[in-house]
């Protein structure tokens, strides 16, 4: 009979002793912030650590050169622990993805650490490009989740939330074409692009008011006009919409798409927008609620409170999201952060340095390798899990 609390205990000890290794790698990504798909630095140091500890690294993975698998183990179900590790620019790691990283490469050599007394395979895999270019869509499509009966990675926040949440999305980019003409000598010849822009923000802002309250719509300019001088000829803008179900999303994007259209019939306008469909978008995290009670209670027995999901404000989306619809899949968000500091802001990008980030990522790393433990010594809670995510990816999926 396999002894949990041993191997519990054994786990917690060997990501002790990785600790300085651990927080020196989340140190060095965080100091060395690389784009989407970008990652060489991070995916190289990672990859590094992981084989440094017995794990079998394959690097890159179909078309992703950044990507990895790392491998522990052999038969029996397969557990994936995801390392995120690109950033933002200008923002940097103001998600936390040095600390995901760290925390993931932790918990999958605890877990390999003890492998052979367990029926299963430990797996770290590499998923880059999260920031807003859909790294693991690329990977689900070529095969990379195909085998893997479970996965989990966490999030730093503000609490420890285990059954945590994320929201849908979809993105469109947004042309205006008209006419140029000189601003002074012949405005009346011109078509302003600009004006149509604007007043489809407007239209939106508008809007707003109108919605239901989980949805978030916001966007940005990436193309003005070329000269002060000149009529805009051609205006460029991206609008995300965000919203938990995917009947809400596809209502609010038809009615901002009469807005769209209403900016181009007054101005005169030419509108071209491409809206990415919601397979392509990302999906509401579908949190394994029995798999994330383990992680709670494992977080607990590490002293850790742990929230209710319903404490958790905003709207994030991620690409775990619909990745989470073909596996059974847990985000728990870590508290690392006080709650007056927002993701995607430069005090995050700091805070990801701290040492409150230190302790998130050795309390994540221990409470994913244990709650790994009690999946691969329990083929009870394995098809406890497996039978809430057939159930729930049929009668929950509203997308």
């Amino acid at each position: 009979m396999t002894d949990v609390d041993a191997l519990k205990a054994r786990a917690d000890q060997v990501v002790d002793e990785l600790r300085d290794e651990l927080v020196e790698l989340s140190l060095k990504l965080h100091a060395n912030v690389e784009l989407a798909f970008e990652e060489i630095k991070a995916s190289r140091w990672i990859t590094e650590l992981l084989a440094g500890h017995g794990l079998h690294v394959e690097r890159g993975l179909g078309t992703l050169p950044t990507a990895f698998r790392a491998t522990a183990g052999s038969g029996g179900p397969k557990l994936a622990y995801l390392c995120e590790y690109d950033g933002l620019p200008v923002y940097g790691h103001s998600c936390g993805h040095n600390v995901v990283a760290a925390a993931g490469v932790g918990a999958a050599i605890a877990l390999a650490s003890v492998i052979g007394q367990l029926d299963g395979t430990v797996l770290a895999l590499g998923t880059p490009g999260e920031e807003g270019s859909g790294g693991k869509y690329i990977l689900e499509r070529e095969g990379a989740f195909a085998d893997v009966d479970a996965m989990m990675l966490i999030y730093p926040g503000m609490y420890n939330v285990a059954d945590s949440r994320t929201v849908g999305a979809v993105i469109a980019k947004v042309e205006f074409f008209g006419r140029a003409a000189h601003a002074a000598a012949r405005p009346e010849l011109g078509v302003n692009a600009l004006d149509a822009m604007l007043l489809a923000f407007q239209g939106i802002n508008a809007l707003r008011q109108q919605l239901p309250s989980d949805v978030r719509v916001h966007g940005i300019i990436d193309k003005g006009g070329t000269l002060p001088q000149v009529i805009p000829d051609h205006t460029v803008a991206r609008i995300m919409v965000r919203a938990n179900h995917g009947a809400t999303l596809d209502e609010v994007v038809r009615r901002l798409d009469r807005c769209l259209e209403g900016a181009a019939l007054m101005t005169g306008t030419r509108l071209e927008r491409s809206w990415r469909t919601r397979a392509d978008g990302a999906q509401p995290l579908l949190s394994n609620q029995t798999l994330a009670s383990a992680f709670a209670d494992n977080l607990g027995e590490l002293g850790r409170e742990v929230r209710p999901r319903e404490e958790l404000s905003g709207a994030w989306s991620g690409d775990t999201g619909s990745i989470s619809w073909l596996v059974p899949t847990i985000q728990p968000q870590m508290a690392m952060t006080a709650a007056d500091v927002a993701p995607h802001s430069h005090e995050f990008h700091a805070a990801s340095a701290s040492p409150e980030a230190a302790e998130c990522i050795i309390d994540a790393a221990k409470a994913m390798a244990m709650t790994g433990i009690d999946l691969l010594a329990n083929s009870q809670l394995m098809s406890d899990v497996c039978a809430e995510f057939a159930k729930r990816s049929v009668t929950d999926n509203e997308l």
